[in-house]
């Protein structure tokens, strides 16, 4: 499987403001890759760290869901049994992961990158209005052809 890098941007309107340039100029260039996992084998996890691997040879200093995860405690339910609207241990590991993923948008990231397949994650769904609430550059990753 060949990954593209291949964006989309989408423009915002803090882009062209003051207070943007500030922030930019403030912070070190962090992204936050943003993609399905509930359903995936091994959560998607490949998918992630490949995004992470381009994004960090681009220069980005990239915050990855799939490395916090193993590195703070992964679901004990395998993948494709992950339901946090049936399973409390589910449901309790989905708020805790979410409440560290919006965190770390919020208190680093300036960008971003919406992995294929995003528009069917509840989480990519949050973790995109986030980005857009608090006016951070997004990328949209570019499907392949089929």
């Amino acid at each position: 499987m060949v990954f593209s890098a291949r964006l989309i941007i989408e423009q915002t309107w803090f882009e062209s403001t003051t207070a943007y340039w500030r922030f930019v100029m403030e912070r070190e260039p962090t992204i936050y890759v943003a993609g399905p996992m509930r359903g995936f084998e091994n959560y998607n996890y490949p998918a992630f760290d490949r995004c992470a691997r381009v994004l960090r040879e681009q220069g980005w200093h990239v915050i990855n869901p799939a490395e916090l995860d193993r590195e703070q405690g992964k679901p004990t339910s395998p993948s494709y049994d992950f339901d946090p609207d049936n399973c409390y241990e589910d449901h309790e590991f989905m708020r805790a992961a979410l409440k560290r993923d919006m965190v770390a948008i919020c208190d680093e990231c300036t960008a971003i990158y919406m992995m294929s397949g995003w528009e069917k994650s509840k989480g990519a769904n949050a973790e995109l209005a986030l980005a857009k609430a608090l006016g951070i550059k997004i990328f949209y990753e570019a499907p392949l052809p089929k």
